[in-house]
Parts: structure tokens; C-alpha cells; sequence
């Protein structure tokens, strides 16, 4: 006898939910009392593996169970659903955070380079039309006079 199966006969708010491991694998069913598991989730299940943990995609919830007691396959509980929006939102704000200190980075080596670079000639270089910004040179005079 399946006893993994008969918390389905003991408790009528025990959902069943067909879950894959793989994209395109036959699907499983799992359990749980979750009412919000729904199609799509990335939820935890027991296995196996190092941790005795891994995860699955739920196709499809409240599946109509057929609660064979002689086959040998055991119904193993959801465990618990990840929150991938949240996720999703962690790596966005990391996302930003990176792209800040970037610009950051930039404008640092620019000062830096600046510095080092015009520290010594600073007075020649502002007499040079070039330096000239907003139409104004260096110097506070037209440079094209």
C-alpha cells in the first residue's frame, strides 16, 4: 500500500498539484495545503540531492487525483513556493546599484586623470582656445577675437 497518498482520503483541503522537473519531463504530482500554489510557480520540493531540496514548475493545480494505493510512487509535499518577483526585484536594485557605482567610478578616474594631468600646466592650458566652454574662454574672453 501508497500511504503517501492517503492524506488525500484524511484531509479534503490537501491540493494536488502536477509539477515538472525538467521543461518537457512527464510531470509529477505533488501536495500541499497552500491555497495560493498556482500554475507557473517555481515551488521546493524534497530530493535526493546534496541539500535534499530542489525545485519544480507547477503545470497544473488541483489536479482530480487518482489515489492508486498499489503503485509505488510516493507523493512527496511542496515544501514551500520561491518568491521570484522578489527575486526579480533584488536583481534590479543590484542592477542599479552596479550602474551607479560605475558612473561613479568614471568621474573619479576622470578627476583624477584631470588632475594629475593639468596640474602643472593649468595656466597654459586655459589660455588655449579649446578650453574655451560655453562659448567663453578660459580666460573670460571671445575666443574668436
Amino acid at each position: 500500500m501508497n500511504y503517501s497518498k492517503t492524506v488525500f482520503l484524511i484531509n479534503k483541503n490537501v491540493r494536488a498539484i502536477s509539477a515538472q522537473y525538467e521543461p518537457g519531463a512527464e510531470a509529477e504530482i505533488f501536495k500541499t495545503l497552500d491555497e495560493n500554489v498556482k500554475v507557473g510557480d517555481i515551488v521546493v520540493v524534497p530530493s535526493d540531492t546534496r541539500h535534499r531540496f530542489t525545485t519544480v514548475k507547477v503545470k497544473h493545480v488541483d489536479e482530480d487525483v487518482d489515489i492508486d494505493f498499489d503503485d509505488t510512487v510516493q507523493c512527496k509535499w511542496i515544501v514551500s513556493v520561491v518568491d521570484t518577483e522578489a527575486f526579480e526585484s533584488l536583481l534590479d536594485m543590484e542592477k542599479t546599484a552596479i550602474a551607479k557605482v560605475k558612473s561613479a567610478e568614471v568621474r573619479k578616474k576622470r578627476a583624477d586623470l584631470s588632475s594629475a594631468l593639468f596640474e602643472d600646466n593649468i595656466e597654459e592650458l586655459k589660455a588655449l582656445p579649446i578650453a574655451a566652454m560655453n562659448g567663453d574662454s578660459a580666460e573670460g574672453s571671445d575666443p574668436n577675437t
